[in-house]
């Protein structure tokens, strides 16, 4: 019986522990699937949220699909392929009839002296009638005739455009569309029409081919030169009273003319037209004004010990643009004396102060 007893216990015993292992056991077993869950869970989690190593393809391909588009719209040759369209030159309809413009429709002209196509005018000259550079790829408006059309290089290396025979020039009194101030200006500047020729006058008469121009240069029109006298005038100006010609433009001296002898001639006569006379005009005092022979053969007035000249750069009555150019340019007082830069100073004549002042001379 006791050993039936105690077996029975033992057996009892074991039976209760294995169930108690078992009932144990089983909260295990939901813990262990209660972490499994929680760790899926968190890898889930972790995913969404993504790691750096996750990240770096998903924002690789953003810029390289932005970049892609904003690289074609860079590359744009459009204003480079229109710039062709912007003509050099063009016509338009003044008071001298239809004419040659350039830059913001400007008259453009050309010059007498410019002989075979080349330029002759640097310098001061320039100053007053820029000329009208352009590209080697240079165009015209439509309607022109291209066949009139050339360039000529000047001594810069940069190109002239030339219509017909003549290098085109503005000029630097002129300030609007329209504006033809420097027409007729020294009798050696003319607007071009479209056919290349030049205007003068106040009609369309085209010059004869510059025949005239270099007839002039070889000395066989000295005859025509104006045998009525020149007349003069005295005119209030900011410089004080000054000499003028007939038509209001202002008279000049040159300080290199020494012992009251012309020395401008060449393209500085084109710049400083001489004022040519054959005898001192009437009503002028002969102890101020006197005649004096040019090495061409002409007479040019004098006052004072002063040959006098015009500016081709001044385009109304009045204007004084050569005023103390080159430091050698410089109007006239009615005694015949130069007036200065400030309007007070009066310069001594040279033939009078002996050497004029020391100077660089003047670029043309």
């Amino acid at each position: 019986m006791n050993t039936t007893i105690t077996t029975t216990n033992d057996t009892s015993n074991h039976t209760g522990n294995n169930e108690a292992d078992a009932v144990g056991a089983r909260p295990r077993a939901r813990t262990r699937r209660r972490v499994a869950v929680i760790g899926a869970g968190a890898a889930i989690a972790l995913a969404a949220c993504g790691s750096d190593s996750d990240a770096t393809p998903a924002t690789e391909p953003a810029p390289q699909a932005t970049a892609a588009p904003a690289a074609e719209p860079a590359a744009a040759p459009a204003p480079a392929d229109a710039a062709p369209s912007i003509a050099a030159v063009t016509a338009a309809t003044t008071d001298l009839g239809e004419v040659l413009v350039g830059d913001r429709g400007l008259t453009l002209y050309g010059f007498t002296n410019d002989v075979d196509a080349i330029s002759a005018c640097y310098g001061a000259c320039a100053d007053a009638w820029p000329p009208l550079i352009v590209d080697a790829d240079w165009s015209i408006a439509p309607g022109l005739d291209a066949g009139i059309f050339a360039t000529t290089t000047r001594d810069d290396g940069s190109l002239q455009l030339v219509a017909g025979k003549w290098p085109l020039y503005y000029f630097a009194g002129d300030a609007a569309a329209g504006d033809i101030n420097g027409q007729n200006s020294g009798d050696v500047w003319f607007a071009v029409d479209t056919a290349g020729l030049l205007v003068q006058g106040d009609g369309a008469a085209p010059a004869e081919d510059g025949a005239a121009e270099e007839a002039a240069a070889d000395g066989a029109d000295e005859g025509a030169v104006e045998s009525a006298p020149a007349p003069v005038q005295v005119v209030a100006n900011d410089l004080g009273d000054i000499l003028a010609d007939d038509a209001g433009l202002t008279l000049y001296g040159f300080t290199e003319d020494v012992d009251g002898n012309p020395t401008c001639e060449g393209a500085c006569a084109d710049a400083w037209p001489p004022l040519l006379a054959d005898e001192v005009p009437a009503g002028l005092d002969p102890a101020v004004f006197s005649i004096v022979p040019r090495p061409d053969g002409t007479n040019q007035l004098k006052a004072g010990a002063w040959p006098l000249y015009l500016f081709a750069g001044d385009a109304a009555p009045g204007d004084t643009a050569g005023q103390g150019s080159g430091d050698v340019w410089f109007v006239v007082a009615p005694d015949g004396s130069l007036v200065g830069a400030g309007g007070a100073e009066s310069l001594a004549p040279a033939d009078e102060a002996g050497e004029p002042a020391e100077s660089d001379g003047y670029d043309y």
